[in-house]
């Protein structure tokens, strides 16, 4: 048997006895953290620790409750800003596109019945024509969706612009030049712009114009979702009063009492202020959206109406259908306007624009009257109400408008479109500011509801602080 060495007789000290030793150092390692949830099954049983858990639950019910009011306002500060700075200006672009294409149509028509205006008429052409254009450029820079079909509808004017542009161009210059057949061309533009520009126009602004009305609807509908969380942390803030009343054997928190305080303030503050909202939303819908869409088709009507009157004078036709038509237009407009009285804030000129509208209507009589009569200058003269004297053959000449500059249109129809654009012009400026204070609410309502959430938040906190203290 060979001598066992120093060495060898000192191995056993290296033995391992435990081979599990690794496996023992992962408990070791984990058995903190498998004691930690019972740990804290113990401290949930006792009191301070039942009421530290109560304390975070209702700071974290507040917080979030308040977090969600913060984030929805700020949601619906931010819809409100798209719709006052894109979605009411495309609707507005579109509307002055539709105004500016008739008013063109109309003044272009009746410039050729006003032979010493000329240049006048053109002046009003060319800024009418100017409007259109840069409304097309505004609408199309206010439309994201190349593929939609508010894009198509400005394509569609945009490619028509030209040919009415040069129709009208020669009509202009068989005028000046006496060419009868200037009628002709003036038209050919006149039909393409009835028939195809102003209804996609028409379209266009129907389109804008109720992508407005629902997206106010939609953003003065109340905040239901963060409403009720604020309602169940004022329900939990009452259970915890109660609870902590039967431990401690004190009636009231004054902490918890603040914190309660301050939520049902911001629950009222809340609440009102999306009542309001609602209810103004609605308003608002039908005292400027609609009252602005029918006011601008009473517009076009009107133009339209001067514009088969201009054209039925010019072509010297004036039968039983046409003048039926007319009188049915008139008649149409003049019961809408009645139905408007009371929807604008300004009666007095849907008013004065009745009255001018029946006035225009007897002119329009005489006109017809004259003019199946063969007497062309009398029809002329009433269709542009101007003054007739007789010259020594008893022929009627065109004399101007008396006092004012002849150039200067004060006729009836003038006065309804007068009447008819100021209106419309002031009901969109209320619109904007309507929007303009719905954003600034949404704001006032998202800062206050935020401060009154960390307030209530720091009352519970120091509500618990003391009661915690009792127990140390």
């Amino acid at each position: 048997m060979p001598p066992v060495t120093a060495f060898e007789a000192d191995r056993w000290m290296d033995s391992d006895e435990h081979p599990t030793g690794r496996g023992r150092s992962f408990r070791g390692l984990m058995n903190p953290a498998l004691e930690a949830p019972r740990r804290f099954l113990r401290f949930a049983r006792t009191s301070p620790g039942l009421l530290s858990i109560i304390s975070t639950i209702l700071v974290l019910a507040i917080l979030a409750a308040g977090g969600a009011m913060v984030y929805s306002s700020e949601n619906r500060q931010s819809q409100l800003n798209t719709l006052v700075t894109r979605t009411e200006p495309l609707s507005d672009a579109a509307q002055e596109l539709f105004n500016s294409l008739s008013v063109a149509d109309s003044v272009a028509t009746t410039s050729f019945l006003r032979k010493s205006t000329s240049d006048t008429a053109t002046k009003d052409y060319d800024a009418a024509m100017t409007s259109a254009s840069s409304a097309i450029i505004r609408a199309t820079s206010g439309i994201d969706d190349i593929e939609s079909r508010e894009m198509a509808l400005v394509l569609q004017i945009q490619n028509s612009l030209p040919d009415y542009l040069q129709l009208m161009s020669k009509a202009q210059t068989h005028d000046r030049l006496r060419n009868p057949v200037g009628a002709s061309y003036l038209t050919q533009a006149s039909t393409l712009m009835q028939n195809t520009m102003l209804p996609a126009a028409r379209e266009l602004y129907s389109r804008t114009s109720e992508e407005v009305s629902a997206q106010q609807a939609k953003l003065s509908a109340p905040l239901w979702f963060p409403l009720s969380g604020i309602v169940a942390a004022i329900i939990m803030l009452v259970i915890a009063q109660f609870w902590l009343a039967a431990l401690t054997n004190r009636r009231l928190n004054i902490g918890y009492v603040a914190a309660t305080g301050l939520m049902l303030f911001a629950l009222v503050w809340a609440s009102t202020s999306a009542a309001l909202t609602w209810h103004a939303g609605n308003q608002n819908v039908q005292g400027t959206v609609r009252p602005l869409e029918q006011l601008t088709a009473v517009r076009i009507s009107v133009q339209q109406s001067r514009t088969q009157e201009a054209l039925g004078l010019i072509q010297r036709d004036y039968g039983k259908d046409r003048q039926q038509k007319f009188s049915d237009s008139m008649a149409d407009i003049d019961s809408k306007l009645e139905a408007l009285r009371k929807q604008v804030s300004h009666p007095e000129r849907i008013d004065t624009a009745r009255e001018a509208l029946r006035s225009w209507d007897e002119s329009h009589a005489r006109m017809v009257s004259e003019l199946q009569n063969g007497r062309y200058t009398e029809a002329l003269a009433a269709a542009l109400d101007t003054k007739v004297k007789k010259d020594p053959n008893g022929k009627g000449i065109q004399d101007g408008r008396g006092p004012g500059d002849p150039g200067e249109d004060t006729s009836d129809y003038t006065i309804v479109d007068d009447e008819m654009q100021e209106l419309i012009s002031s009901i969109r400026a209320e619109l904007r500011d309507i929007l303009v204070e719905s954003r600034s609410a949404a704001g006032r309502v998202t800062n206050l509801v935020l401060a009154l959430t960390v307030l209530s938040a720091l009352c519970v906190i120091g509500g618990t602080r003391p009661r915690l203290q009792e127990f140390l």
